[in-house]
């Protein structure tokens, strides 16, 4: 991102020093080499938008049951092939997410607008889908993949219907739709195979589903095509599941504590478990979705379908299943206080950190082309802990180190963060001068 001119300020609390950082003047044209967290020090004051609506949230409760079916399937297989098979299913209940997200942010649904009613429709159907994730590879492909389809199709009609008003925003849809639209027929026909065969087609889906995004995004060379995009919901809605995410992990761990007796290794593992989703938690929400909400905000006409499929549609996605691994890793970990994790738990919660700060450092890349080396270095650090300390350690002892890891590199973000305000605070008073 470009970093805005600076007026000064003498802040006596870092509230304070948040709520003047957000009164900086509009990006000057300038890239800054600074860390995601230092981003959010040059967030403008904007209008936030739109809310996510009820309808949105009781939607995002289906996605919920989805989200729980898919850490099952990672969970009951720790091999590469059922990796393969989380990660399929885990991208294409993510697509089917971002259509209405997607949807959400060009058309209120609030209200008793028609499109609202449209979209309740999709609720039981939705959830016929995310019944049919445990067996989506074996006997349940079909109801799978004709769910799918159904409510794929529908949310692109709605779209279609809610954006053809505007040449722009048609224009947009009808660069997306032919392969968007084809995807869930492969997706079906997939769902007649079986095996390997199934895995093939099945990833060729998510091909086709990235093309239609880059197909889509080709408006930014010509300028005639444009897609309705409010920067406060479209941030909101991709915080929120998050949030499903994270919840996942508590609905995971405290499952596993309430299946055994409550004595002190369960209650230690439980404490261990969910120290490391609060530090996850942390290192997302203490700036990030001000980050990204801002990289909306400046991005004018086409260019902002653009950073919205980079930063959201793609770059959230990584964030998102690395909670999901974690989730499966907690869950074994406070169910056998007292042992250490398997080898395919601790090659899951390598993975999952790797998934969660690399997904962080791809959003870092995206606002301002750095990447934080303790970011890197936490990557690296747990990836040795599971490989070396895992086979050794109690699960729950692996998970508290693996917490301290996420909180340190947290804090030294934190901590730049503070300083860049400050340092941008005295800027601005010379500036001011």
């Amino acid at each position: 991102m470009c970093a805005p001119a600076a007026r000064e300020y003498h802040p006596s609390t870092r509230g304070e020093q948040l709520a003047r950082a957000r009164q900086a003047r509009p990006p000057t044209g300038r890239r800054e080499s600074t860390s995601v967290a230092e981003e959010k020090a040059t967030t403008p004051t904007e209008e936030s938008g739109r809310h996510a609506t009820n309808l949105e949230l009781f939607l995002d409760l289906v996605f919920v049951f989805a989200v729980t079916q898919i850490a099952g399937v990672l969970g009951s297989d720790l091999t590469p092939e059922g990796f393969a098979h989380g990660l399929i299913l885990a991208w294409l209940v993510w697509w089917l997410w971002s259509q209405f997200a997607w949807l959400g942010t060009a058309v209120d649904l609030g209200g008793r607008s028609t499109a609202q009613y449209l979209v309740l429709a999709t609720v039981p159907l939705t959830l016929l889908m995310a019944v049919a994730i445990p067996d989506a590879f074996g006997a349940s492909g079909l109801q799978f993949a004709g769910a799918y389809l159904a409510v794929n199709l529908w949310a692109l009609a709605i779209q279609g219907w809610s954006l053809w008003r505007e040449p722009a925003t048609r224009a947009a849809w009808l660069r997306y739709v032919p392969l968007a639209a084809l995807a869930p027929f492969v997706l079906l026909a997939g769902g007649l195979l079986e095996g390997d065969a199934r895995v093939v087609v099945w990833t060729a889906v998510a091909v086709f589903n990235v093309a239609s995004a880059i197909a889509a995004g080709r408006n930014t060379r010509d300028g005639n095509a444009e897609w309705t995009i409010d920067p406060g919901h479209f941030a909101e809605r991709h915080g929120l599941f998050v949030i499903i995410s994270l919840g996942e992990i508590v609905v995971a761990v405290g499952t596993a504590a309430a299946a055994e007796h409550l004595g002190p290794a369960i209650g230690l593992g439980l404490i261990a478990a969910v120290a490391v989703a609060c530090a996850f938690w942390w290192t997302y929400f203490a700036y990030v979705p001000e980050v990204v909400e801002r990289l909306l905000r400046v991005a004018r006409g086409p260019d902002r379908g653009t950073v919205a499929q980079h930063v959201f549609t793609f770059g959230h996605f990584p964030i998102v299943f690395g909670l999901v691994l974690y989730a499966v890793a907690a869950k074994h970990a406070v169910a056998h206080p007292g042992d250490p994790l398997g080898s395919g738990d601790l090659a899951i919660l390598a993975a999952a950190v790797a998934f969660f700060v690399g997904g962080l450092l791809g959003l870092q890349w995206q606002a301002v082309r750095h990447l934080a080396a303790e970011r890197v270095v936490a990557i690296v650090v747990v990836a040795a802990l599971c490989a070396t300390a895992g086979p050794l350690v109690p699960g729950p002892l692996l998970l508290a180190l693996i917490a301290l890891v996420i909180v340190l590199m947290q804090a030294r973000s934190v901590r730049r963060f503070d300083r860049l305000v400050a340092a941008r605070a005295t800027n601005e008073e010379a500036d001011g001068r």
